[in-house]
C-alpha cells in the first residue's frame, strides 16, 4: 500500500516486486541502485492499458530488460486555478488501496505474459502523461495505451501524444483495437534524410533483430504542382527523379545506421508518391510494429509531436514506436 498519497508526499509507492530477488532497485529515494535497463509501462485499468502491460510484458522478455508498472494519481484540484483541495484520510487511503490493488493485478498478469522478466511496481502522483514522461529520463522505453491513461481520455492524443513528445526514450504506443498484430510481419518504418528518419532506422533494425524479421523502409515524395502546360515526358521524367531521389535516401541512410550486428537484417524500400502517413498505412497492413521519428524534415523546435508520427497514432490499428534523437 501507499500511505502518503496525497499533497506533500513524495508520491512515489513501492515498490512491489515479482520475477525474483530485487536486491538492488531504488527505493524511494535509499542508496541502492538498479542495475540492469528497464521498460516502464503506464496502467490505469483500462483496456488499452492491459494490451499496453502486455506488450511491454513481452518486449521486455524479449529484450532481457526489468519492467516498471506505474500507476499515477492525478489528485482531484478545485477552488481556483490555484488551490489544491485538502484530501480527506479516508479518500487517500481508499486511492491508495484502488491503486495498489491495481497494481497486484497488473504485476500477475505481467507475470503470466512474461515469467522470465523480472518486474516491480509503484504510485507516483501526478499527471499520467508528467509522470510517464518523467520516469523516461531512465527508461530504456515507455510503454502506454493509445487510449485510457485519464478520466478524461476520449480520444487518442491527450497523453500518448504528450508523452511522446516529451519522453527522453522511445514510446510505444499501442492500440486497444481488437486487430493483433502480425507476429512474423515486418517492422514497417518511415523515412526521410533529417536526423529523426535516421534515428527511426537505426531503432528499427535493432528491433527487427531481436524479433528476427525484415524491415519495409518507407518513404514518401509529392509532385510539384503546375499551372502551366508542360512538354510531354516532362512531368514523368520528374517523377522518375523524384523516385530515385528517394531510394537513393533510403539507401544511404542505411549506410550510415546499420552496424556490424544489424548488417544481415534483411531491408526492403518503399517509394511512395504522395502524403506520408498514406504511404506508410498503405505498406503496413502486415506490420508487427510501426516505427517513426518524433518529427521530420522541417521542424525547428522540440514543441510539439511531428504531423505524420501524430496522425499515426490517430488512424494506424497497429502499435507505433516514436523515436525521438538520443539525449
Amino acid at each position: 500500500m501507499c500511505p502518503d498519497i496525497g499533497p506533500g508526499s513524495p508520491g512515489t509507492c513501492g515498490p512491489s516486486t515479482t520475477g525474483g530477488a530485487q536486491e538492488d532497485l531504488v527505493i524511494n529515494g535509499t542508496d541502492t541502485e538498479l542495475i540492469m535497463t528497464h521498460i516502464t509501462v503506464g496502467i490505469d485499468g483500462s483496456t488499452g492499458s492491459t494490451r499496453a502491460l502486455e506488450w511491454a510484458a513481452a518486449e521486455s522478455s524479449l529484450t532481457g530488460c526489468d519492467l516498471e508498472i506505474v500507476h499515477a494519481v492525478d489528485l482531484p484540484r478545485t477552488g481556483g486555478i490555484f488551490t489544491n483541495t485538502a484530501i480527506g484520510d479516508k479518500a487517500i487511503t481508499e486511492m491508495s488501496r484502488f491503486s495498489q490493488d491495481l497494481l497486484d493485478i497488473a504485476a500477475r498478469r505481467a507475470a503470466e505474459v512474461a515469467p522470465d522478466v523480472r518486474m516491480w511496481t509503484r504510485t507516483e502522483v501526478g499527471s499520467p502523461a508528467a509522470v510517464l514522461s518523467a520516469a523516461s529520463s531512465d527508461a530504456e522505453a515507455v510503454v502506454v495505451g493509445s487510449r485510457g491513461l485519464g478520466a478524461f481520455e476520449s480520444f487518442i492524443g491527450s497523453v500518448s501524444v504528450r508523452v511522446a513528445t516529451r519522453a527522453g526514450c522511445p514510446v510505444f504506443v499501442i492500440p486497444d483495437q481488437d486487430t493483433e498484430p502480425s507476429r512474423g510481419g515486418p517492422i514497417v518504418v518511415g523515412v526521410d534524410d533529417s536526423e529523426y528518419g535516421a534515428a527511426a532506422l537505426r531503432f528499427a533494425l535493432q528491433e527487427a533483430l531481436l524479433r528476427k524479421t525484415s524491415i519495409r523502409a518507407v518513404t514518401a515524395y509529392q509532385l510539384p504542382m503546375v499551372s502551366v502546360p508542360l512538354q510531354p515526358g516532362v512531368m514523368t521524367s520528374f517523377e522518375q527523379d523524384e523516385h530515385e531521389r528517394a531510394l537513393a535516401t533510403i539507401e544511404k541512410l542505411l549506410d550510415q545506421v546499420r552496424t556490424d550486428e544489424t548488417n544481415d537484417v534483411k531491408t526492403e524500400s518503399a517509394v511512395v508518391q504522395g502524403p506520408t502517413v498514406e504511404g506508410i498505412l498503405a505498406h503496413a497492413n502486415d506490420a508487427q510494429l510501426i516505427v517513426v521519428g518524433s518529427h521530420g524534415r522541417g521542424m525547428v523546435r522540440r514543441l510539439l509531436l511531428g504531423s505524420v508520427s501524430r496522425r499515426l497514432l490517430y488512424e494506424t490499428d497497429r502499435p507505433v514506436a516514436v523515436v525521438d534523437l538520443p539525449h
